[in-house]
């Protein structure tokens, strides 16, 4: 008897051990069913000192190998030599893909200030693809340029684009904080950007530039009317070609509760601006913090709207917004989500449609962190 219980101790203690490891060096996988139930067990002021204790330790653990990854980025310079390759395969049709992962030229920032912090509002770097060239800009505002053709080398040969981004906000007497998103669309290059004014209210903005991989000389394309009081990263901030000479932007929840749905303000929505005299309509509203943002239109001339957005604790959504009649649909946030609030309160709806919204056209839970969104226009999906 001895024996087994002694067994069964040792069994706990590597098991224990095992799953210590993989979350404090970040190595698992945030889905993990086991993980996920006991999270679930631990009350929510715990997990918060639980997480700030992780937090230093995994910058502990993982120091050495990422001052090696950053003097190994220092030295290569714009080279964008190849850091590894691998072969991945689909769980479903088992078809398999080239993985080539890549140095950029920015700075790595310091993520232990927490997810909530203002310092990491500039973590973020987006691209888009032009012709025969990838274009990249940092989340601090630098941008750089490659052949896609690079992909298949074992260095991407970058090349850096001078910009006056920052300066020129600065100019306008604002703070740049953060950038929210990047879009090439018939030779204008857009990008949203979080700013702060002189008084200290933070709003969201779309400044443009005509493509020159020389030079990008930016201007403000569209100011929205946002005094936020307070920095929020539910900030939205996605921007997409849509119709003829429009562009689609979604706004997210900035903190505001009560003006989600009111139509008259403009946190929450998903508007549609046009490029020649900047008016805008909303196209849609009850969201939280749309992150993906597609465009579609079919064979037969139907037109959608397609977002992804993410939900408090659980109730990541896709939504899907068929353009017909005019209608405007309303996807029910802060009133109805099929997630909690992270301290474990419930005060939503999950039923959106028992309450008159639009239900999403399916959600996650638990969260899946979601974000860019794509479509492919192939019969077998």
């Amino acid at each position: 008897m001895r024996k087994i219980i002694f067994f069964v101790i040792i069994i706990l203690f590597l098991t224990t051990s095992f799953l210590s490891y993989r979350i404090i060096s970040g190595e698992y996988d945030k889905q993990d069913t086991l993980i996920l139930k006991i999270k679930d067990i631990v009350p929510t002021k715990l997990q918060n000192k639980l997480r700030n204790y992780v937090y230093d330790l995994r910058k502990k653990l993982n120091e050495e190998r990422i001052e090696e990854i950053q003097k190994a980025k220092l030295e290569q310079g714009l080279k964008g030599k190849l850091i590894q390759s691998k072969t991945i395969k689909t769980e479903t049709d088992k078809i398999r893909y080239f993985l080539r992962e890549y140095f950029l030229p920015f700075e790595r920032l310091d993520l232990s200030y927490g997810w909530r912090a203002i310092q990491n509002a500039k973590r973020a770097h987006y691209l888009d693809v032009v012709d025969d060239k990838i274009i990249v800009v940092s989340g601090k505002g630098e941008f750089i340029f490659f052949e896609t053709k690079n992909f298949l080398l074992e260095k991407l040969n970058q090349n850096i684009i001078e910009n006056n981004l920052v300066s020129f906000i600065e100019k306008e007497n604002f703070k740049f904080v953060g950038l929210r998103d990047l879009l090439i669309d018939k030779e204008v290059l857009y990008v949203s950007v979080i700013l702060q004014d002189i008084k200290g209210n933070y709003t969201l903005s779309i400044l443009s530039s005509n493509l020159n991989l020389k030079k990008l000389k930016f201007n403000f394309f569209y100011k929205l009317d946002l005094n936020i009081p307070r920095f929020s990263i539910g900030s939205g901030g996605r921007i997409v070609s849509f119709d003829d000479n429009k562009l689609l932007l979604t706004i997210g929840h900035f903190d505001f509760i009560d003006e989600i749905q009111n139509s008259d303000h403009l946190a929450g929505k998903i508007i549609s601006i046009n490029k020649d005299n900047k008016n805008f309509d909303i196209v849609s509203l009850g969201h939280r913090n749309a992150q993906g943002l597609f465009f579609l239109k079919d064979n037969n001339d139907n037109r959608f709207i397609i977002n992804s957005e993410h939900g408090p604790k659980g109730g990541d959504e896709v939504n899907i917004n068929h353009l017909k009649n005019n209608r405007v649909p309303n996807f029910g946030w802060p009133i109805a989500s099929y997630g909690v609030n992270y301290d474990g309160t419930n005060p939503y709806k999950s039923s959106h449609k028992d309450y008159g919204f639009d239900e999403p056209f399916v959600n996650f839970t638990p969260s899946i962190g979601i974000s860019e969104i794509s479509v492919i226009q192939k019969k077998k999906f």
